[in-house]
């Protein structure tokens, strides 16, 4: 300490006898740590949004919709009760805040005001895709959420109604699309964990987005978000390119399934009755993919209310680097088959709807019908969130709802974090049961 105060001595008497010296106390650099930053650069807060982006996408919300469509199904403590739709009000907080904080909306907009500032287009436009994903999905859960307020200087944000959420979701994908298709600016390069920075790649991802929110104002809007939904797919993700979630060897790092099922919450979670019992009518090779042999070596599904017994768990147990399918190549060509279907083009149906049976080694339909199609999509949509809101829209499959309810539950509570410090988020008993763009609940088995 007495040499430091020494070597200082020295210091201010050389400034005190020059004028070099004058401001050296002042400089804001004196007080900047390089081993502390107190900002971070554009890549780090890349790396941050995506991380955010996968967890959002593959860990609670995946495994509740899951679990309500009977791809999964929750056989021990919160998750038995989650199978009989019962939760807390506080048990979504985390993923309520990650919308908007650690790597959520706020550090997205930080993220596209760097790329902006510094011309590069590319990265924007890649900024701009993973807000419309981060957003696009809270108002698919949530509905009704603070968007246009929720950064600035609003303290209580107030609520968007979930019709102009999709808008603005919809807004935001064209701009992505826009900059993405400029060629401006070199982008992430690298640091881009999904694509490797390819602009053309995020491009196609978001008309898939865009496909896919279109779909779920079908049952407001009707005819014309299908012929919508049709014209944006056919320019969407190719084979090949599908959007998966990071995940890799390092234990802070694996697949967030694989993290809860094997590490965290064993026995919590097997396989749904309703999924395998129809992968295994189909004669379907995706059932030893998805799901693994139970104790006797045959592959059983629990059902809601079912508690832990010799059920089936999940293929992706003995896979920790498994990288979570997100948005892909198979939905895109399932999206073009429906949205054709529906809009009288019959011959693209069936050729988009094949292709993916193709690909995955069954026999091709030559003419299939809309509940072929609905059923294809249904099981590519295994663990992932997308298919809570498929079977909304489209009450497929025609599941038995868990023991004393009458329908699967329409969307989740806000979150009781925000509710306590945002007087514009309605107790719980004052929240409807439904989104906008579900009006109307699905008729059990």
């Amino acid at each position: 300490m007495i040499s430091h105060l020494r070597a200082l001595t020295g210091v201010l008497a050389v400034c005190a006898s020059t004028a070099a010296c004058s401001d050296w106390l002042t400089d804001p650099e004196a007080a900047t740590n390089p081993n502390e930053p107190t900002t971070a650069d554009i890549n780090s807060v890349f790396v941050g949004a995506q991380t955010a982006l996968t967890i959002q996408y593959t860990s609670d919300l995946a495994r509740t919709a899951c679990v309500w469509v009977q791809q999964c199904a929750g056989t021990e403590r919160q998750y038995q009760l989650l199978g009989m739709y019962s939760y807390g009000e506080d048990s979504y907080d985390a993923n309520f805040s990650q919308v908007y904080t650690g790597g959520g909306l706020i550090d997205l907009r930080r993220l596209q005001a760097l790329a902006d500032s510094s011309g590069d287009a590319i990265y924007g436009g890649i900024a701009r895709v993973m807000e419309a994903m981060q957003i696009g999905l809270a108002a698919d859960v949530w509905g009704d959420i603070p968007y246009s307020e929720a950064v600035g200087e609003a303290t209580t944000p107030a609520l968007d109604p979930q019709e102009e959420v999709y808008a603005a979701v919809q807004a935001k994908l064209d701009t992505a699309i826009t900059l993405l298709e400029s060629g401006e600016g070199p982008g992430p390069g690298p640091v881009d964990l999904y694509y490797g920075g390819d602009a053309d790649k995020w491009a196609r991802l978001a008309h898939t987005l865009k496909a896919r929110y279109h779909l779920h104002t079908a049952e407001r809007v009707g005819a014309s978000a299908y012929a919508a939904a049709l014209a944006e797919a056919q320019q969407g993700i190719q084979q090949g390119e599908d959007f998966l979630g990071i995940a890799d060897q390092n234990p802070q790092s694996n697949n967030a399934w694989y993290q809860f099922t094997v590490i965290q919450r064993a026995g919590y979670v097997f396989a749904g009755a309703h999924l395998v019992d129809l992968l295994k009518a189909r004669n379907d090779p995706r059932l030893e993919q998805f799901f693994l042999p139970n104790g006797a070596g045959e592959f059983v599904g629990a059902s809601p209310g079912d508690q832990t017994a010799d059920f089936s768990g999940f293929a992706v147990e003995n896979l920790p680097d498994y990288r979570q399918p997100i948005v892909t190549w198979a939905e895109n060509q399932l999206i073009i088959a429906e949205a054709a279907f529906r809009t009288g083009n019959t011959t693209l149906a069936a050729q988009a709807f094949n292709a993916v049976r193709q690909d995955v080694g069954l026999p091709t339909i030559a003419s299939p019908t809309l509940n072929d199609i609905l059923e294809e999509q249904y099981i590519t949509l295994f663990q992932n969130p997308e298919a809570w809101s498929f079977y909304k829209r489209t009450c497929f499959p025609q599941l038995t709802p868990a023991p004393g309810s009458a329908n699967v539950p329409g969307r989740l509570l806000y979150s009781a974090g925000e509710r306590n410090s945002n007087p514009n988020i309605p107790a719980p008993g004052a929240q409807p049961a439904r989104n906008w763009n579900d009006p109307n609940a699905c008729t059990g088995a």
